[in-house]
This record gives structure tokens, C-alpha cells and sequence, in this order.
């Protein structure tokens, strides 16, 4: 960022802050004068339209201090619970000193006279409730601007909500999921005029609401409540836009709706597009209810539902994508919220073209390796999804959620691969090319069914939950290549057809009971139950000439096997539940059988493993907005099948993995502390997180080196991996008549493992830290800002060769500008800057600036068309690359990615709702 700037911005906050006059004042109890009304909340609104434009509390003194912004008429408000409110006009250029303001108590006003009026803010116990029409947003507005402008509630560019300085994970309407389980659904569809009041709580775990135990896990949630007659009607969206760049041309299309009557919801949309959007836009993946479902029970017992993708939903940023996507939803709830049930439907096809380089270094004991290879892949995936859920109360005791998934797909692959490998002095010792081509179908099944029962005694519950996946996958591809050796002087050539088949068949289930010991303590003992059968075939048959077909059976390099587990295991918890201190502690053991088949060999292998994986979880509020945790969890992880599998494949003939059925499990001691603060009068908050995990018997890769060719095994490892993070951030209002926020963070990682190369042993370090400094404004009126600085270091480091390594100064900053001008115009632009130091490696140094600038208008009477042009990438800078340490191979990768092009967008959003008019 330019230093001009820098010292502008510093001037206006000057500016801002010099102007604004103070509002003080004492609140005491009227009936005595003498009593100060501690906390008492005082707020200044405008007087043509109370919005809300100042707050604070009074201090134990009964003191309170605010800044009016301008000369301009106020209101000033004076509450206090069971007490009358105070009102007075504030209209004065100069300072304000209101002396001692009395209130008195609601015993002693006559009903008939009592003051009502609007109250901006209102704190019900740990509810903090907003009323929606007391704060300014643009005409046509989503409720994602509605939240911007609510004290102590924070909405950055990609939609993730924080409130009270943490993260906002669920958003429901009027109590409910509203079309799936993700926020931006609501905060980008749903329209801010449509809202009443916007509640602010932290919701209990759903484990927690069905069995009466409170396992002490929170979600910071958004309650909208709407007007009741914005509750039936329909929204949605059309949006259509077109452009170029000097070679191709690019598109987006979508058109969604919704419409809902009370709790009936029905949602479809359509799509179609090249310019990065997959599934309607990334940010939105799965809308209008298209949600994923996915069950997790953890050692504890918590159980949480959770939203998974694929490649179907979302662009990594790797090659030139296009795709089609529509979808269809249907969610319904009767007889008073006893029956609900929810569906889902979607269909897509993603097609990418990617181009890719990478360059790397392999440090040896007494030498170097170096490689250069590039990649053309072209994919096609095309997918059906069906997803249902229904949930049943049974009575007021009983409840039964079942829910079901079922995916159908197919996937056509051609990768060509090129590969050269040199040592130090740049001598080449060996080459690869190589095609592979695949065609592959795929479908799965995975069925969840959890039942829970509240017993007499409250506490005292009983939970089952069933829940299971089949995953089957039948593929054929070619693979045609040749490597020379140079050093042994040969040459190896591979013409072959592969055979692939794979299928996985896993069942689930869990029996917990719960009972409360004393009114703060609870015990939970749970066991569990899991079966996996899971088989693979690889196949690879050489061309017969007498056949003229491809019929002899590559026996080197083919498989099949068999790979069975079962886990029986059992889980004693306790938790205790205080005011300010919540603890928890689990002791799970866990035995686990896994039987191994070589059909082929004839061989079998059977391994049994006895665990102990205890946790343990503490929290202390030092006050309703600080808090203190700790948390300590130690874990076994078994090894994998094809860690464990000695299967040989020739797909890259310069790198062969081979498995280990000696393999045992490994640990991992994980250690977190974590320190929260937020203050609502000052609009600002605070965390502090530092993480360290320890890594015992780690299963790492080993490397064998010979004439160039990697050979790849798995092994534990004696010695101990550690990592360690360090995160933290502060966030405050700066000017708050203005909106303008600033906020400094920290975030530091250290990551240190072990491997083998050549038989010598590897130590690897790597670690960055950067320090971010932003400052943001967002008022839809006038200027709007939002800036940051990142400067930091990054270390890439091995043992082999310690004067060979990646280290290096980064820097990135994101600066995103908005002008709103008269006749609805706007004017704005985003520019992302990076930069990588050149290194002893790389010795190249990588710099992109991004700028995207553009200018919308909207139209009609309430805004709801808007007309969009902009111009992506316009300095054409958009490379794709990453640098990165894998064991004792420094990496650097590049590829294609979507640059330079401008469009025109038009889109138009509608509803039918009376309250969204």
C-alpha cells in the first residue's frame, strides 16, 4: 500500500475523531440521588429516523461518556431494568454535560403516563436482540448488509459472519433451518426489510437439546424473526452475464427460486458457466437447500452434523473449468414441528482443462536431485446426488432422525506427464513420458438413523445412533510410457490396460447411556461398534500380438485384496457444568482388528490393537465476555490399507510406492489453549490461540534413491514430529459514528518431522509467520474501504543439505475500494497483491498484483435490477503457483488458471413477499 494513502487515511481518522463532541452524564436512582444505576445502557440516535449512531454503559460509577458526530438533532436514551426510560433532544454544537440523570423505578410511574418507544438494542439474559428497523441499509438490501451494520457483529468478503468476536455458525428463520444448513443461504437471499428483530445467542449442541445433557458445546447463532407477513411468498434470482478476453469467451447463467409458506420450503435452480462458478457461486456451494448430510460422533459422545463436497462443488483455481448444474429441494414440517422432512436433488458436469509445471529439488547426503515435469489433464466428472432427512418427535421425551444419500457418477480422465531428472550439475539421469487414460463409474450409499430418549430423571438418557456407507468404483484406462535410464544405458516401455475395481462397505453403531451424579456433574458411558469390508482390484494386462487384444495378465503389477476391520470400543465420560467453569473428561478404549488378503498370493495377515485414547477439555469465564480454555486429546491412528498393502504400480515408472504390513499404529498428543475477550461498549474483541501437538511412531514415507528412480515406503519413525501454531487477533471500532474498524492479528506456524533418505535420517523444518494489520469501512454510503497488510517469513529447511534451502520474505495485501455515487451508481475495485522473495532455490522471485475494477447501476423502483461491468485481472497477472516442503523435496508449482477478461452481468432479484416490499 502506497504511503500516501496511508498518511490520507491517517488525516481523515484524525479528522473524524477531532470533530465529534462528547455526551456526558451520571445515572442515579431518582427516588434517593444517590444510588448509581451501574451498566445502565445509554444510546444517542438520530432524531429524523432513530437510527442508531452511539452506546455505551455506565461505568460503577454511574459515569458514561459518547461521541455525538455532528451538530446535527439527536436523541439521547437512558434504560435500566425496571426502571423508566429517560428521553432528551440533543441539538447542541459543543460538548454536553447532563449532570446527574435520575430514573425511577417502575413501582412508582403512573401506568397512564409511562414513555414507550423504539429501543435499538435490548439484552435479555445471554440474548442480545437488535431491532432491525433502527439501523440504515441500502434500499433493497440483504440481511448480510442488514448484520454489517449491527454493533459488535463483523461480515467479511466471503460471508462469514463474527459476532461478539466469534464465528457465526449457524443462521436460522424464525427458529428453523432455512434451505440448508448454510449461512450465506440466508444472509445473501433473504432481504433485510423482510426482518423484524435479529436475536444473537449461543445455541446448545443438538446432543445436547435431545438428551437434557449439557455437554457444554456452544454455536454462535442468528435468530431472524420476521415480519408476519413476509413468512409466505417467493424469492429468487436471475443473473446472466457475457464477455471475453483476446482468445475465448466467457459466461455465467443462474436462475434460482424459493418460495416458502410457512414451514414449506421448495427450492430449484439452474446454472451454467466457465468463468470459475461451479455450484451457483462458491461461496454459495449447495444452496437453496442442497446440503450434504454427514454424521460424526466423537469419543465424548457429541454428535454433530456437517456439510461435505466434492469435486463437484468447488474449483480449486486449477485450469479453465466450465460447468451445468440444477438441483431441486423440498423441506416441510407438520403437525406442530412433530414430523419434518427434507430432500434434495442435483445434477452437474464439470468439465477442466489444466496445464501445469513444477520444478523441485531433492536433497541427498552428499548431492542434489533436480526434476522438472509438466502435465496436461483434461477431466469430465458428471454426478447425480440425492439427499433426504427426516425427523420425528415422538413425544416430548423421544426423538428419531433418520437420513439417506445416494450419488451416481461417472469420470473420463487423459493426462499426458512428462518428466526429466538432472543432478547438481544439471546432468540429465533419467526421463519419463507418459498417457493415461480413464473412463470410471462410481456410486454410493450412505443411511443414518439416531434415536434418543429422555428418561424420567432429568439428565438420565438413552441415545442409539445406526449409521453406514457402500462406496463402489468400476474403472478401465490405458497407460502408455517410456523412461530412459541413462546411467544404466536401458530404456523401459510400458503398454498397458488397467483394470480397476474397488467397493467399501462400512457399518456404524453407537449405545450411550447418561446419568446425572450430582446437579453438576454427569457421566456418560458409551460403546461402539464398527465393521468395514473393503476390497481392490488393480489389474494391468500387456498387449497380445496372437490376440491382437490386451490379455496378458501383468502378475508384478496387479492386485487383489481383501481388507476387513472391526472396532469394539468403549467410552466413560464425565463432565461438570458451573456458572464459570465447564470440564469435561473421556477415557475411550478402543481394540481393533484388521484382517488383510492377498488373493493372489495366497498370503493372509491379521493384526489387533489394544488403545487407550483419553481426552480431556476445560473452560473458565472469567466474565460473561472473557473466557479462558484448555484442551488435551491423545489419539492412536492405524495405518491405512494402502500404507499397509504391498502392491507395486507403474503408473510413474520414477516413483514407485510400495507398502509396509508391518505398519503399527501411531499417536498423537494434541495440547490447545485458547483466550476469548469482547467488549461491546468499544465494539471490539480479541482471541488468543496456541496450539502444539506431538507425533509418536509417526508413519512416515521413507525415499530410496537409485539411477534417479524413487522408491517410496512407509515406516514408523522413532523419532518424535512436533508442531506448533500460535494464532491470535484484535479487532476494535475505531470511529464509530463512521463504522471504521481496524484490526491487528498474528499467526506463526513451526512443523518439524523426520524421514529417511538413502538410509540417512532427514530432519525437516519449515516454518511462517506473518503479521496483518487492516482497516475497514462499510456504510454503502460515500467511501467504503477495507485494507490489509500482510508482510511475513516463510522457511522451508532440511538437514541434508542445510545451505540449500527456501527461505524468504512474503507479503500480500488486499485493498478493496467502493464509491457510491448519485443516480445508484458505483464505482469500485478489488487489488490483491503477492510477493515471494526469490530463494537459495528458487531463485526467482514471484509477484502478482490482481486488480479487478468495475461499475454497477441499479434500476426500478426498488433497486432490485442491477446492471454490472467489470474487468478481471486487468494487468493480466493471474499466474497460478505455490511453493511448498514435501519431507526433503522443495517444491515450486505453476499452473493455468483464469486471467484478464471483461463482462457485463445483469441481474435481477424479485420477491413476492409483502415484506420484502
Amino acid at each position: 500500500m502506497k504511503l500516501p494513502f496511508l498518511l490520507f487515511l491517517s488525516m481523515l481518522l484524525s479528522t473524524y475523531v477531532y470533530s465529534q463532541k462528547a455526551v456526558t452524564g451520571i445515572v442515579v436512582d431518582e427516588s434517593d440521588g444517590v444510588t448509581k444505576l451501574v451498566n445502565a445502557t445509554v444510546m444517542l440516535l438520530q432524531a429524523k429516523d432513530s437510527v442508531l449512531v452511539a452506546h455505551t454503559r455506565a461505568d460503577q460509577d454511574g459515569k458514561f461518556s459518547l461521541r455525538k458526530p455532528d451538530s446535527s438533532a439527536y436523541l439521547l436514551i437512558v434504560t435500566y431494568p425496571k426502571f423508566g426510560d429517560y428521553f432528551k433532544e440533543i441539538n447542541s454544537e459543543d460538548d454536553i454535560s447532563l449532570g446527574q440523570i435520575g430514573l425511577n423505578s417502575v413501582s412508582l410511574l403512573i401506568e397512564e403516563v409511562m414513555v414507550t418507544g423504539k429501543i435499538p438494542i435490548v439484552i435479555k439474559g445471554d440474548t442480545t436482540e437488535y431491532d432491525a428497523s433502527s439501523f440504515a441499509v441500502e434500499k433493497n438490501a440483504k440481511v448480510e448488509d442488514l448484520l454489517k451494520a449491527l454493533p459488535g457483529i463483523s461480515v467479511d468478503a466471503d460471508g462469514k459472519i463474527t459476532a461478539q468476536g466469534k464465528t457465526v455458525e449457524k443462521v436460522l428463520v424464525d427458529g428453523e433451518e432455512f434451505f440448508g444448513n448454510d449461512p450465506t443461504l440466508v444472509t445473501r437471499n433473504v432481504r433485510s426489510d423482510m426482518v423484524d428483530k435479529v436475536q444473537l445467542y449461543e445455541k446448545k449442541s443438538e446432543e445436547a437439546e435431545r438428551t437434557g445433557v449439557d455437554d457444554g458445546q456452544r454455536l454462535q447463532t442468528i435468530n431472524l424473526k420476521l415480519k408476519e407477513d413476509a413468512k409466505k411468498g417467493l424469492f429468487g434470482k436471475v443473473e446472466a452475464g457475457g464477455g471475453a478476453d483476446q482468445n475465448n469467451g466467457y459466461y455465467t447463467g443462474t436462475m434460482a427460486l424459493n418460495k416458502f409458506n410457512g414451514t414449506q420450503k421448495i427450492g430449484l435452480f439452474g446454472l451454467t458457466s466457465n468463468d470459475g462458478t461451479i455450484s451457483l457461486n462458491w461461496e454459495d456451494q449447495d444452496k437453496f437447500g442442497f446440503s450434504s448430510f454427514s454424521t460424526e460422533v466423537s469419543d465424548d459422545g457429541s454428535v454433530s452434523f456437517s456439510w461435505t463436497g466434492d469435486n463437484m462443488d468447488y474449483w480449486n483455481g486449477r485450469g479453465l473449468p466450465r460447468a451445468l448444474s440444477t438441483g431441486v429441494s423440498f423441506a416441510d414440517a407438520w403437525k406442530e414441528g412433530k414430523h419434518k422432512l427434507n430432500t434434495s436433488y442435483k445434477f452437474g458436469i464439470v468439465e477442466n482443462n489444466e496445464v501445469s509445471s513444477r520444478i523441485s529439488q531433492e536433497n541427498l547426503v552428499d548431492a542434489v536431485q533436480n526434476s522438472n515435469e509438466s502435465d496436461l489433464n483434461t477431466t469430465r466428472n458428471q454426478k447425480h446426488r440425492f439427499n433426504a432427512r427426516y425427523d420425528l418427535k415422538v413425544d416430548s421425551l423421544t426423538t428419531l432422525t433418520m437420513s439417506i444419500g445416494a450419488a451416481k457418477g461417472n469420470s473420463e480422465v487423459s493426462k499426458s506427464h512428462t518428466a526429466i531428472t538432472m543432478d547438481g550439475d544439471n546432468e540429465r539421469i533419467n526421463d519419463n513420458t507418459s498417457l493415461q487414460e480413464s473412463v470410471s463409474a462410481t456410486q454410493s450409499l450412505d443411511y443414518s438413523t439416531y434415536l434418543t430418549r429422555k428418561l424420567k430423571k432429568e439428565g438420565r438418557s438413552l441415545s442409539l445412533r445406526i449409521n453406514g456407507s457402500y462406496n463402489e468404483s468400476d474403472g478401465d484406462g490405458f497407460l502408455k510410457s517410456e523412461a530412459n535410464f541413462f546411467i544404466l544405458d536401458s530404456v523401459s516401455v510400458i503398454d498397458q490396460r488397467k483394470e480397476m475395481r474397488s467397493s467399501s462397505n462400512n457399518f456404524r453403531s453407537t449405545l450411550a447411556y447418561t446419568e446425572p451424579i450430582t446437579k453438576r456433574i454427569n457421566a456418560s458411558l458409551q460403546y461402539e461398534f464398527i465393521r468395514g469390508v473393503s476390497t481392490s482390484i488393480n489389474n494391468s494386462f500387456d498387449f497380445s500380438n496372437t490376440e491382437n487384444a490386451y490379455t496378458l495378465l501383468d502378475e508384478e503389477f496387479s492386485n487383489h485384496f481383501n481388507f476387513n476391520t472391526t472396532r469394539n470400543a468403549a467410552n466413560l465420560a464425565f463432565s461438570y457444568r458451573s456458572d464459570i467453569i465447564e470440564a469435561n473428561l473421556t477415557n475411550n478404549v478402543r481394540n481393533d482388528q484388521m484382517y488383510q488378503i492377498n488373493n493372489y498370493e495366497g498370503m493372509d495377515l491379521e493384526r489387533s490393537f489394544l488403545t487407550y485414547n483419553p481426552s480431556l477439555q476445560f473452560r473458565y469465564k472469567i466474565t460473561k465476555a472473557k473466557s479462558v480454555s484448555f484442551r488435551f486429546s491423545r489419539n492412536n491412528n492405524l495405518p491405512s490399507l494402502t500404507q499397509i498393502q504391498p502392491l507395486r504400480q507403474n503408473t510413474d515408472q520414477l516413483n514407485i510406492v510400495v507398502g509396509n504390513e508391518n505398519l503399527r499404529p501411531s499417536q498423537s498428543n494434541s495440547y490447545n489453549l485458547r483466550y476469548n475477550t469482547y467488549n461491546m461498549l468499544k465494539d471490539s474483541y480479541g482471541y488468543l490461540s496456541l496450539n502444539w501437538s506431538q507425533r509418536f511412531n509417526n508413519i512416515q514415507q521413507n525415499i530410496q534413491i537409485d539411477n534417479g528412480r524413487r522408491t517410496l515406503s512407509y515406516a514408523n519413525l522413532d523419532q518424535v514430529a512436533n508442531t506448533l501454531s500460535l494464532w491470535s487477533s484484535f479487532s476494535r471500532s475505531v470511529v464509530k459514528k463512521s463504522k471504521i474498524n481496524g484490526s491487528l492479528s498474528f499467526d506463526g506456524t513451526y512443523n518439524n518431522y523426520f524421514n529417511y533418505i538413502n538410509g540417512a535420517l532427514s530432519e525437516n523444518d519449515n516454518y511462517d509467520f506473518s503479521v496483518s494489520l487492516g482497516f475497514n469501512k462499510r456504510t454503502k454510503k460515500g467511501f467504503d474501504f477495507n485494507v490489509e497488510l500482510a508482510p511475513g517469513y516463510n522457511s522451508l529447511r532440511n538437514s541434508l543439505q542445510p545451505n540449500l534451502n527456501s527461505n524468504g520474505f512474503v507479503f500480500n495485501n488486499f485493498t478493496e475500494l467502493s464509491y457510491y455515487m448519485p443516480l445508484k451508481l458505483k464505482l469500485y475495485t478489488t487489488m490483491n497483491y503477492t510477493y515471494q522473495a526469490p530463494t537459495e532455490i528458487f531463485d526467482e522471485k514471484i509477484e502478482r498484483l490482481l486488480v479487478r475494477p468495475g461499475l454497477s447501476k441499479k434500476f426500478l423502483k426498488d433497486e432490485s435490477l442491477l446492471i454490472d461491468f467489470f474487468i478481471n485481472d486487468i494487468l493480466n497477472q493471474n499466474i497460478g503457483f505455490s511453493r511448498q516442503q514435501y519431507a526433503s523435496t522443495l517444491v515450486q508449482d505453476t499452473y493455468n488458471t483464469i486471467s484478464r477478461y471483461f463482462m457485463l452481468k445483469v441481474s435481477w432479484d424479485f420477491t413476492s413477499m409483502k415484506g420484502g416490499q
